[in-house]
């Protein structure tokens, strides 16, 4: 295992191909136009408004019909698309970027694993990273079998399906666990102790997520309990505590708080949470049932060993965090209950601070009991008493002299976004704004910022800003204050920046929108520049990259064996040269005829083996019933019918991945799409409004779809 460190933040944005860009436009445009088409839909069938149900943010995964008046617009939009310009930047960041990307992580064997609490990274084979997961695993979870994994899945779908939810909803994204390393801890080198992460989540964790946040905002209401949301919250409560002098702080940390909560401490929890706010059994259902998740490694399914029933509140889950709040709201209840007079407890998630105007021996004695109320819900903290300061968050707070100032762990040393990284200009403008505003936030005064502030501007010198970070006290007068924000229905179209594109895409976009859907027209109330606005989206920085490339080799590892690329009986009568086999492929048709006619081209796709697909093919060409079942047969037919003799040549353009529930994306839609639009002389038999098709390789993804395979009945 070797320590490596990049010299510059893994947020900074690399230059992308002209292809990347294109395809990630064509995505972003995609969005755009199917959710024109719905708000159009509605607008037109106001009948159609009223029988919309609760879809807690699940969006149709139905095609929106299509709507006349906005033909034009699409088509402009594609024309957009096709006619973007390119131009070469000459910078020579960029160009150590794509170098460090090129020999560092490209040409790399080996795997970059992130440190937990730093910005270190350690190159790992995948022997030792694999000996390492395992035993982390191991640790906590047991194997199970494909029937339990099935048996969650059908409550899954017994819920969406109650909700009408169950033809929007996927069934489990079986992502794979990883680790990060804690480099941070003490006798590191010598025994590495890693976070075992589990992104599997449960999609009805979405559900489970909006009926917590609504019974902990009932509870913030009522109880006002010191539950902080971020470290402005902390400073409110520190700045109101009057005589700071006569207190000390009492500060602990729930070790592992996450993954030990149980189910009979979520299900206490809920109980009392039902005292303030009206919790239904179906709604306490969902809450615990979206707790049922496994872990997956390799696309083996593995269970938590202390819970019978699979309960784990995991890290990264759609509802853990607010499970989390919910319990440390019962916590501090019964918490204040007991020291409501001597003490002032608070907490952010995992993290708990106190203060207490007792007595020393008194505040450690107050300490056990603290120690006592969380191991009687089997919970661990590790906790220091009569302490006058302490590290809290990013912020250091003092009682002896009232006085706070930043904070930062001990060899982390900040790494900002490059000022000449390739995200949008105004993320770039900010982030020196940003963190002036944020330092001056968290110091009461300007010696207390002048303290913290050498270490954020070196690594703002080093990022190639030109800003010098100043004090600025008017803004610690806004601890406070609250903003409300008005809802409005808006329409966001986020096409990515990118700072080799010479075409301004924002400018273009509007100017679209204001001609095709001027004052009269009938779409203009809901299509203008008020309720349509444009944002930049980013593309794939550093570490995504570095993310991409690790499980690129963790998959070689366990790579299914390579089958025959073909099995004609005749392989010089094989119709793709050798490679009918082949699966999940983007191919091309070519006819050409006798005459002096251009050739004309096809472009298709399949994500079942390409031999399937021209057996499809051929069925079409020459069964009547079937003639429209294509661009490329109706092409046939007429040729048919015109009595030309025709040849048709065959190829395969690209072969990619069909779509999968754990990227949420489907690239063979995506790679079609932009071989149509982008390289139109590949396709100039394929119609141009194929933009906001649905992709219909999700469908078997859903829950309404899923069923048990035979094995696990």
């Amino acid at each position: 295992m070797e320590s490596t460190r990049f010299d510059n933040s893994t947020k900074d944005i690399p230059l992308p191909s002209e292809t990347e860009y294109k395809r990630k436009l064509i995505e972003k445009t995609k969005h755009l136009c199917k959710r024109m088409r719905w708000k159009a839909f509605f607008f037109l069938n106001t009948n159609a408004e009223g029988s919309r149900k609760e879809t807690f943010g699940f969006s149709s995964r139905k095609s929106p019909p299509q709507v006349h008046a906005m033909l034009n617009f699409e088509k402009r939009l594609l024309g957009m698309i096709e006619s973007i310009k390119f131009w070469k930047v000459q910078c020579e960041f960029q160009k150590k970027l794509s170098a460090d990307i090129k020999n560092n992580i490209v040409k790399s064997d080996k795997l970059l694993v992130p440190a937990d609490k730093t910005s270190n990274f350690y190159r790992m084979d995948t022997t030792s990273y694999n000996d390492l997961l395992q035993k982390n695993i191991t640790k906590t979870y047991k194997k199970v079998t494909q029937v339990t994994t099935c048996s969650i899945e059908l409550e899954a779908k017994a819920i969406a399906k109650k909700l009408h939810l169950d033809d929007r909803i996927n069934t489990t994204a079986k992502r794979e666990a990883f680790i990060t390393l804690k480099d941070h801890k003490p006798n590191f080198v010598n025994n590495p102790t890693c976070r075992l992460i589990n992104p599997a989540k449960a999609e009805i964790g979405q559900i489970s997520k909006q009926l917590l946040d609504r019974i902990n905002t009932r509870l913030a209401n009522i109880l006002q309990l010191n539950q902080w949301k971020n470290t402005k919250a902390v400073l409110s409560w520190f700045n109101n505590i009057q005589h700071k002098d006569m207190y000390s702080f009492i500060a602990f940390d729930v070790v592992e708080f996450y993954p030990s909560i149980s189910i009979e401490l979520l299900s206490e929890a809920l109980q009392f949470a039902s005292e303030y706010d009206t919790i239904t059994d179906n709604e306490r259902h969902i809450i615990l049932q979206a707790k049922s998740s496994l872990l997956y490694s390799y696309g083996e399914p593995w269970g938590k060993k202390t819970s019978s029933n699979l309960f784990d509140v995991t890290m990264g889950s759609y509802d853990g965090a607010e499970s989390c709040e919910l319990v440390g709201a019962y916590l501090l209840y019964k918490i204040k209950e007991k020291f409501g007079g001597i003490c002032d407890f608070g907490l952010y998630r995992d993290d708990g601070l106190g203060i207490s105007r007792a007595s020393p021996r008194q505040t450690e004695l107050i300490k056990k009991d603290l120690c006592g109320i969380f191991s009687s819900y089997g919970l661990k903290i590790t906790i220091e008493a009569n302490k006058k300061v302490v590290n809290f968050l990013d912020v250091t707070l003092n009682l002896s002299d009232g006085k706070y100032m930043a904070y930062t762990k001990p060899g982390n040393i900040p790494l900002y976004v490059n000022r000449k990284s390739n995200h949008p200009p105004r993320i770039i403008e900010n982030i020196p704004k940003s963190i002036n505003k944020r330092l001056s936030e968290i110091s009461i005064d300007e010696n207390s910022f002048n303290q913290s502030a050498p270490l954020y501007q070196k690594a703002l010198d080093d990022s190639g800003y030109h800003h010098r970070l100043a004090f600025t006290p008017s803004l610690t007068q806004s601890l406070n204050s609250t903003r409300r924000n008005r809802h409005r229905n808006i329409i966001w179209y986020n096409p990515p920046f990118s700072k080799n594109v010479a075409t301004n895409v924002g400018r273009t976009f509007l100017k679209i929108l204001d001609e095709e859907f001027p004052e009269n027209h009938v779409f203009h109330k809901i299509f203008n520049r008020n309720t349509v606005k444009i944002s930049y989206s980013c593309m794939p920085n550093i570490k995504q990259k570095i993310d991409g490339r690790n499980k690129s080799i963790l998959q070689k590892t366990t790579a299914p064996p390579i089958l025959k690329a073909c099995n004609c009986r005749r392989p010089a009568d094989c119709p793709m040269a050798g490679n009918c086999l082949r699966s999940s492929v983007i191919y091309q048709a070519t006819v050409t005829t006798e005459d002096s006619r251009p050739a004309q081209t096809y472009v298709g796709l399949t994500e079942t083996t390409f031999k399937t697909r021209f057996a499809n093919h051929k069925s079409s060409f020459n069964d009547p019933s079937k003639r429209l079942s294509t661009e490329l047969s109706k092409h046939i037919w007429h040729l048919k019918e015109a009595k030309l003799k025709f040849g048709i040549t065959w190829k395969i353009l690209k072969q990619t991945t069909p779509f999968s529930p754990v990227s949420n994306r489907c690239n063979l839609c995506l790679w079609e799409k932009y071989f149509i639009i982008c390289r139109p002389e590949l396709a100039t038999l394929n119609k141009r409004n194929e933009l906001v098709t649905s992709c219909r390789h999700a469908n078997k993804f859903l829950l309404k779809n899923f069923k048990p395979t035979t094995a696990t009945r």
